[in-house]
């Protein structure tokens, strides 16, 4: 082909040569390995769609959870460690004690 044939072709004939290429090369998928992948989508995505919806809900509860109890972890840390090093660090005593007074008090 020709560097102006090339210029005006459209997107999906690009793709659709590429394609072509791959299969020549050996690296697309068999028709075999198609239906295998359709028969595998059909069975986990569309035969138990309510189990897949009520595992990822379940999924997402547990995800907040964990970064929720994972967060007050991360702070409960960062506050002990400014709290316990007030006096190594002049210029953020005043903010670490500030910061401390209010947890202190609720």
């Amino acid at each position: 082909m020709s560097n102006i044939e090339k210029k005006s072709q459209s997107p999906g004939s690009k793709i659709a040569e590429k394609v072509s290429d791959e299969k020549s090369s050996g690296s697309a998928l068999t028709s075999a390995q198609r239906d295998g992948l359709r028969a595998l989508f059909e069975d986990v995505y569309v035969a138990n769609r309510w189990h897949f919806a009520r595992v990822n809900f379940l999924r997402g509860i547990f995800f907040g959870f964990g970064v929720f109890i994972g967060g007050t972890v991360i702070v409960a840390i960062v506050v002990w460690f400014l709290a316990q090093t007030v006096d190594l660090f002049p210029w953020a005593q005043d903010f670490t004690e500030r910061l401390i007074n209010s947890v202190e008090s609720r």
